[in-house]
Formats: structure tokens, C-alpha cells, sequence
């Protein structure tokens, strides 16, 4: 192998291995392949089973696949050595983990490289313990069983080991059948299904579940309205999207309030079998502003936050689990960290590009286990903001090593109705992996390659490109915010991207829109993800458009007035847009929170310059 074949190779993987050298020579693969295994846990087998009949070389020439545990071949549990030669594959593990994770590098050699495997010896470990993703599924979108399943199959190909599904309300919970219905949630059964899929896959299925802040349809509802420390005055259903995200917070001194937390736990624990769970405990916001105002005027707002996290946490370690927390408000109070439990595992977010993250070893200096958890850069966005994601993922994963974070969890979240589309997390998320993996990993340019060759499953290097660029105004705006709100609060509150922004954001979503179909007929990759580029590429034109109605002219006038003939083009528009992104939506995910999506796009048909 030559230099420029040995670098395309090694570049091309996701994660990039920790070393790799190039031999001469290489190995056949197919179907027939014969395999010898030695490991004691079934998985490897059955994972070996399920590679090979996706192989579609028949070649009888096929060399051996060896496999087998040696604890030290690695200074990492989860670390491989995989050795391609003539005579045939030897993967070596550390663990089982370990083995598997040196499959899925196989698997990426023989998907890069067809029937012949080059010649490498390939050895690999993991910079931290944990790498994880969190998925939101309750802030509009609840994905399909089989869309969980595919998010599994490639968390897995990026040596993910944990998966956050975060939930609200949107369970199906025995207690109260009035909570949630299975159209608009996940059923216990389907996270028992997902749960056994995901353990085939060395990935462990974590409950985050809020129970304090971000309760807000829950404690909407009549039967549990009383149990709001400020109670709601709407329905769920007629609140605005910021309303919902801000939720309401649970009144933590109220008797009824622990038994709720403690039905909900009861039920979610029930489903999910892992010894992990996510207590959450993130922006109870109305703690002590509503009944308790008087009750905690003396600084007891953390003394009543510690107490209710302790009893949570006692609900769900009597159970056998061990318990995650997110640091936003005990970082607040670092007098009272020592009154945490010391076996809880704390979880640093934020979500900057350049935030200062000194106080990441507050925690791991206080001996407590530590998650650094960046963010997709994608809620309240049309597209994610790609390279406001990098650069906060980046951030956040040297630091986590800097301060002996043993995990890292990045977040996928669904603020304002979920309108953002799992195709558009797809970059952060294999760039969370990636760093997850090798806090060295290579960022930019070079990742987009093996990026769109990984993930997208194209040799056309130009989507990734295209798509950085797209998404360069969501670096500054919201743009699913601003396209949902009406055109003159935009303006009012000084909200207006500049017309620079505007004209780069239209021709970069045009030029993606055309690049998604150029590709159309010979994309062999998941087509629901070029339905859903080219659908939310559509609709950063529609934002453009519609942000240029605010524009001044060179007069001094707004932009042109919409006579009545482009008037009716741009409500037909709308509607074709509202079209494909609908079948976007129902080809991944359940039907809730759809119709909330449709009614705001429907507004925006209506939309005059103010």
C-alpha cells in the first residue's frame, strides 16, 4: 500500500484509529468467510453473523476471521489490536467491548475498501469510559421502534456505548393512562425491544427523565395542576413553544408531589434495564418563586433542591440503579455539593463555542464522577449549526480531558416543537463519537471527508461542504425561531439577520437543494436522510425569504410589496414544503407533535413585512 493510499484509508475511518500501519498485502472477505472465535460472551458471534450477510462478495478465497480476549493487548479495557494480512484477520480485544469495537472498524474497512481488505495492524483504545448520546423524544418528535434501531445501528458503528432517550411526558405510564397514549410516546414494550437490541450492540439504554423542572404537560393536566409550584393557567395544547420548553416545576414540599416522581420512576424503571438513569434535575425554574416564595426567602431554595434530588435519588438507587445528575443549579451552590451523594455522577453541559468551562473540575476535584455533555447545535434551528457545534464539542472534550471527565454525552435536543431533522444531528453526533473516542480527533475538513463517507455513504464529497455552509447563519440565529415567529417581533426585537447572512444563506441552501438532487438516482445511502437535507434546505429559503420581507430598500421602504398573484405562489410553496417535510416527519417518527408543526407553517403563508 502506498503513502497516498495508506492516508485515504486511515482518514477515511470514523473514529480514526490511535495507530495505524500500513503492511503489504491484504486479505479477501466475503460472505463464506470462515470465522474462529473465542470469546466467551455470544454477542461477538452473533455480531459477526450479522456483518458477514451483509457481505456481498461470495468469494470462496475468503481469508479467516480469528477473535479472541487478551486483557493486556491494550492499556484500555475497550481497546483492539486488528492485524489484516494475507493469511487472514486477527482481532484481538481487551474485553468483548473491545472486540466488538475492532469489528466495527473491520466493518468500515470492508465497506470502504469492497472484497479486499488492505494490509494494516490497527491498534485502538478509547480516550473516555463513557460516549454516549442523548435524544430528545419528547419535545414533538417520538421516533419510531425502527428509527431507534437505526439510530442504534449507527451509534454502534461509531463506538457508541450509551444512549439517552430524554422524556417528559412522552411515556406511555400505567399509573395514568391520561399522561400519554402510544401514538404519542413510547410504549414500555418498545423499550424493552429497543433495550435487548441495544445490548446485542454494546450500548446501554439510559431513562432521562424529568421529574422537577420541565414537567410542563404533566403538571397542566387538572388532576396534577395543584402539584405546580406556579400552576399553569392554559392548556398544554395552547401554550407556545417557549412556554413548554420553560415547562413548570414541580412543588417539592407537597407529599403528592413525591408520590407522582415516585409512580413515574416506578413505571420507567420498570422498562429500562439499565443500571444507569438520569434524574435530570435541570431548570426547575419556579423553585420557590410560586407557593414556597415565603417558605424559602432565606436561602432555602438549595436546601429544598438537595433534599428533593437526595429523595429522588433514593427512589431510583433502591432499585439497584446509580444515578446521573445535570450540575446547572448545584453548581451554583458549591457549599452544598458535599451534601450530594457521593455515587452520583454529575453532568457538566453547555453549550458555547467559547465558554469559559473552568469550573468542569469542581466536581472531578470533588471526587465526583463527571460527564462533559456539548450539545448538536440544532434545536430551534432549521438546520444544526455545524460549526457552532464543532467548536462547542470540541471545547467541552478538552477540557473533560484536562479535568479527568470520564465521560462524554453529547445532546440532541428538540426545543420548539422538534422541527429540526435527525439527518441535520448526524454530523455533530458522528463528531461527538469521534472526539468521544480520540479527544485528538481530527475536526474540519478532514472529518467531513470521513464523515460523508461513513454517514452519508458517498464518495461526493461536496454534501458535507454544502452543508457547512447552509447552516453558517444558524451559527448567529435561531432560524426555526425566527421563522415561526411573526415578522414584526423579529424586528421589534432587533432580531434580523443582516442581508450578507441572508443572500449566503439563500445560495447555500440552493446550492444543497440542487447538490441533494444531483445525487438522487445514485445515492446508496438512507434515503430518508436526502429527503430530509433537500426538505429543511427548502425551508432555509423560505426563511430567507421571509426575513427579506423586513429589509429596507435602497427608498427606505421594506422589502416589496407581495402582490396578489406572488401572494398565492408563496402560500402554494408553503404548502409543498409542508408536504415533504410532513413525510419526512412520518418516515421516522409517530404522528405526535406534527400537527403543531403544520399549524405554524401554515402561518407563515399569511406573513405581511411589518
Amino acid at each position: 500500500m502506498c503513502n497516498g493510499e495508506r492516508e485515504t484509508v486511515e482518514k477515511t475511518l470514523l473514529p480514526r484509529p490511535r495507530r495505524f500501519q500500513a503492511i503489504n498485502g491484504g486479505c479477501p472477505i466475503g460472505a463464506a468467510m470462515p470465522s474462529e472465535i473465542r470469546v466467551v460472551d455470544p454477542r461477538i458471534e452473533r455480531a459477526v453473523s450479522r456483518w458477514r450477510a451483509e457481505l456481498l462478495s461470495r468469494s470462496k478465497r475468503a481469508g479467516l476471521l480469528r477473535i479472541e480476549v487478551d486483557p493486556d493487548v491494550t492499556p484500555h479495557a475497550q481497546g483492539y489490536r486488528l492485524s489484516v494480512e494475507n493469511d487472514g484477520i486477527s482481532l484481538v480485544g481487551a474485553s468483548p467491548p473491545g472486540c466488538f469495537y475492532g469489528l466495527q472498524t473491520l466493518k468500515q474497512l470492508a465497506q470502504l475498501n469492497g472484497g479486499m481488505l488492505p494490509g494494516c495492524v490497527i491498534h485502538d483504545w478509547p480516550d473516555f469510559d463513557t460516549r454516549g448520546l442523548l435524544h430528545d423524544v419528547t419535545r414533538g418528535k417520538v421516533p419510531t421502534l425502527d428509527t431507534l434501531k437505526l439510530l442504534a445501528d449507527r451509534l454502534a458503528g461509531l463506538k457508541i456505548n450509551q444512549l439517552q432517550l430524554y422524556i417528559e411526558h412522552a411515556f406511555v405510564f400505567s399509573f395514568d393512562a391520561d399522561i400519554c397514549d402510544a401514538d404519542n410516546g413510547l410504549t414500555p414494550d418498545e423499550v424493552r425491544d429497543l433495550d435487548v437490541y441495544c445490548r446485542e450492540r454494546f450500548i446501554d439504554v439510559v431513562p432521562a427523565l424529568a421529574t422537577f423542572g420541565h414537567m410542563g404537560r404533566i403538571l397542566s393536566m387538572p388532576q396534577y395542576r395543584h402539584l405546580a409550584e406556579i400552576e399553569a393557567t392554559k392548556r398544554w395544547e395552547d401554550m407556545a413553544w417557549p412556554q413548554r420548553a420553560r415547562g413548570f416545576t414541580l412543588d417539592c414540599t407537597n407529599p403528592q408531589s413525591h408520590l407522582l416522581v415516585k409512580n413515574m420512576w416506578g413505571d420507567v424503571l420498570d422498562a429500562f434495564s439499565s443500571s444507569v438513569v438520569n434524574i435530570c434535575g435541570d431548570e426547575p425554574w419556579d423553585l420557590g418563586e410560586g407557593k414556597n416564595r415565603q417558605r424559602f426567602s432565606a436561602g432555602g431554595k438549595a436546601d429544598a433542591y438537595v433534599e428533593h434530588i437526595r429523595r429522588t435519588h433514593d427512589i431510583c438507587t433502591a432499585r439497584g440503579r446509580r444515578v446521573q445528575l445535570w450540575d446547572d443549579i448545584i453548581r451554583n451552590y458549591p457549599q452544598h455539593i458535599p451534601r450530594l451523594p457521593r455515587d452520583i455522577t454529575v453532568l457538566h453541559w453547555g453549550y458555547d463555542d467559547d465558554a469559559d468551562h473552568d469550573d468542569t473540575h469542581v466536581f472531578p476535584d470533588s471526587g465526583f464522577d463527571t460527564f462533559v455533555c456539548p450539545g448538536t447545535s440544532g434545536w430551534k434551528r432549521i438546520l444544526n449549526a455545524v460549526d457552532l457545534a464543532e467548536r462547542n464539542i470540541t471545547c467541552l472534550t478538552r477540557v473533560g480531558r484536562e479535568c479527568g471527565a470520564t465521560g462524554l454525552l453529547n445532546t440532541d435536543w428538540g426545543d420548539h416543537g422538534h422541527f429540526n431533522a435527525l439527518a441535520g444531528s448526524w454530523h455533530a453526533i458522528a463528531l461527538g463519537a469521534a472526539l468521544g473516542w480520540r479527544a485528538d480527533h481530527p475536526t474540519g475538513t478532514t472529518f467531513d471527508h470521513a464523515f460523508s463517507r461513513s454517514i452519508l455513504g458517498t464518495d461526493d464529497l461536496r454534501g458535507a461542504e454544502l452543508l457547512r455552509q447552509a447552516t453558517k447563519i444558524a451559527n448567529r440565529v435561531e432560524t426555526w425561531r425566527l421563522m415561526w415567529m411573526p415578522l414584526s417581533e423579529v424586528v421589534d426585537e432587533g432580531l434580523l439577520p443582516g442581508t450578507d447572512d441572508l443572500a449566503h444563506a439563500l445560495n447555500a441552501a440552493q446550492d444543497l437543494k440542487r447538490w441533494c438532487d444531483s445525487v438522487n438516482d445514485s445515492w446508496t445511502g438512507d434515503r430518508r436522510d436526502l429527503a430530509e437535507l433537500r426538505a429543511a434546505s427548502w425551508f432555509v429559503e423560505l426563511f430567507v425569504r421571509k426575513m427579506n420581507l423586513a429589509i429596507p430598500t435602497k427608498n427606505g421602504s421594506s422589502g416589496p410589496m407581495p402582490t396578489p398573484a406572488s401572494r398565492t405562489a408563496w402560500a402554494d410553496e408553503i404548502e409543498q414544503a409542508s408536504v415533504a417535510f410532513a413525510d419526512c416527519w412520518r418516515a421516522r417518527n409517530k404522528s405526535s407533535g406534527l400537527r403543531d408543526i403544520q399549524r405554524a407553517i401554515k402561518v407563515l403563508s399569511s406573513e405581511e413585512r411589518p
